[in-house]
């Protein structure tokens, strides 16, 4: 019987425990493209029925080829390319499996996917991915005993673990780090009592909220939600909120970065001959030193938390910036880099956590469940672990016809979710639920 063949697009920092997945417990043939082939071949390690190939993002003929010769496509490169990847897929009738927020370009794919006889199954991550398979789980079984969902709470994270948590902005990087600095440039919303309210600053809207069991933790609208009423069967007038996990502080520095411009991604810059203290002033159009002008602008004082932060990252150091071109987010994501990663004994940490108040005839309860994964001292990342896994599970189930729903769809069917997440837990990650009559 000829192996099964999985093409991976990328070679980032979570894809390594699918790969191993594939290779240690289906024997499956493993083809990695990528830009960075010494990456895969890291990740490969000299096993066998593997192939690395160096590849770049824009080149779809060579794609076209490449996707011909699998069984299914695994997509983990950036969400930009999204669409044309589907549509390589599709034209090719191969399943194709990402863990990204779908475009809505993917999702009209439906029709189309199901005419090709594949399925895309699109948010099967971490956060998308595993909330919508808890959630919709619980909302299943609400909707099975009768039950009004009045309001939905999701919250998902990956920071550093509670006993690894020593840094001053309270965060590491576990995934890609320019993805997450975009990300924090975009707009969300979430729901009140069926009003949408728009989150054109994210940090504009955040909260702090307590996790019990867990802690306190600020939380931020994480992109828009309008978008999974539909597949989650809410009623229009609920409330309903998606959110970001953070350690307390995070927001308010973000505010500031946004503020001076430090985010900004798409304009290029020359920064031969500029120093990180000069980079500071001319941010915000200062003649004075960094830290002054800094401290002028956001009119506080020298020895405000928010000038220390910036000071440790090195923004004030009369040194060469360290690349020669690039937009100001690219200064501040290599700082960060140089500070903000783990060291092999670290841990990070993946959290899902959802709360849903229901109504039973007059009687409101609260749903809860929460999942709380650590990091391997020396081996996978929490996060690497929690966003490939249902990756590799839903590969599997897939090619081996255990689920043959088609189409561009979620994983909120209970033949994707129930055995996703059954297998999950024999590997370590567990929904732990908790039922509370309220008052």
């Amino acid at each position: 019987m000829d192996k099964k063949k999985i093409l991976i697009l990328g070679a980032g920092r979570v894809v390594k425990p699918a790969v191993d997945y594939f290779l240690n417990k289906c024997n499956y043939h493993v083809t990695i493209a990528t830009k960075i082939a010494s990456q895969a071949h890291k990740i490969i390690g000299g096993r066998k029925n593997t192939t690395v190939i160096q590849w770049d993002a824009t080149d779809l003929k060579k794609l076209d080829n490449l996707v011909s010769k699998a069984d299914l496509v695994v997509n983990f490169i950036p969400p930009a390319f999204q669409i044309e990847t589907a549509k390589i897929c599709l034209k090719n009738k191969k399943h194709m499996i990402h863990t990204d927020f779908a475009f809505p370009e993917v999702i009209a794919m439906n029709d189309e996917a199901k005419k090709a006889g594949v399925i895309i199954l699109n948010e099967i991550g971490e956060d998308p991915g595993l909330d919508h398979m808890s959630i919709k789980k619980l909302l299943d079984e609400i909707k099975g005993k009768g039950g009004k969902v009045l309001n939905l709470d999701s919250y998902g994270s990956g920071i550093p673990s509670f006993e690894d948590n020593r840094n001053p902005f309270g965060y590491k990087f576990s995934w890609n780090p320019k993805g997450l600095m975009r990300s924090a440039m975009a707009s969300g919303e979430y729901i009140k009592e069926g009003k949408i309210i728009e989150a054109k600053n994210l940090f504009d809207h955040f909260r702090i909220i307590d996790i019990e069991g867990l802690g306190t933790f600020e939380t931020y609208p994480n992109r828009k939600c309008a978008v999974y009423k539909e597949p989650y069967e809410l009623d229009d007038d609920v409330s309903f909120y998606r959110g970001l996990l953070r350690y307390t502080g995070w927001c308010n520095t973000m505010r500031k970065f946004i503020k001076m411009d430090l985010l900004e991604y798409q304009k290029i810059h020359d920064f031969e001959n500029l120093t990180y203290n000069d980079f500071m002033s001319r941010l915000v159009n200062s003649n004075k030193n960094g830290a002054e002008a800094i401290a002028d602008f956001f009119n506080i004082e020298l020895k405000d938390d928010f000038i220390n932060k910036l000071r440790w990252l090195g923004f004030f150091e009369d040194k060469q910036i360290a690349i020669n071109k690039g937009s100001n987010v690219d200064v501040l994501v290599d700082l960060m880099l140089k500070k903000l990663s783990y060291q092999p004994h670290e841990k990070d940490m993946a959290i899902i956590h959802d709360d849903i108040t229901v109504d039973f005839d007059g009687k409101r309860e609260k749903w809860s469940s929460t999942m709380v994964l650590k990091g391997i001292p020396e081996g996978h990342t929490a996060m690497a672990r929690a966003v490939s896994l249902p990756v590799a599970i839903a590969t599997k189930l897939i090619l081996e016809e255990q689920i043959k729903l088609r189409g561009s769809v979620l994983p909120i069917y209970p033949e994707i979710y129930n055995p996703v997440l059954e297998e999950l837990e024999e590997l370590g990650i567990k929904f732990c639920h908790t039922k509370k009559i309220l008052e």
